[in-house]
């Protein structure tokens, strides 16, 4: 157990979760297609960016439910709250797309899936 939440940690972190020492990413929105520092690749199939978009998407999804919740059952104004909300849910997947893709990263790490060829 203390294995998974290391990665899952160092995944969120963005570092490598196979060495524990390289930057999973270059840029911004540009993730390295190797670890600079061991050389494993982050992801080997072309489909694989797909699980960090599902877990960005769940987890903004679950904002706007909790959101929604809230704007039910308080007496603050609706539109303010909508309003909020909406910026919430705009730049909240821009800002975790990089912690999502990384924890995609180490669930494929911790599944064994990163290392066959």
């Amino acid at each position: 157990m203390g294995r998974v939440v290391r990665v899952l940690t160092q995944s969120l972190l963005l570092i490598c979760p196979a060495c524990q020492r390289g930057r999973m990413f270059r840029s911004a929105f540009r993730m390295n297609i190797r670890c600079p520092v061991c050389q494993v690749i982050f992801e080997r199939d072309s489909g694989e960016v797909t699980g960090g978009m599902a877990i960005n998407v769940t987890l903004t999804m679950l904002i706007a439910i909790i959101g929604a919740v809230i704007a039910f059952n308080t007496d603050i104004a609706v539109v303010p709250l909508l309003l909020s909300l909406a910026t919430v849910i705009i730049i909240f997947p821009l800002w975790f797309y990089r912690h999502a893709r990384g924890l995609w990263v180490g669930i494929i790490y911790l599944t064994g899936s990163m290392f066959e060829d």
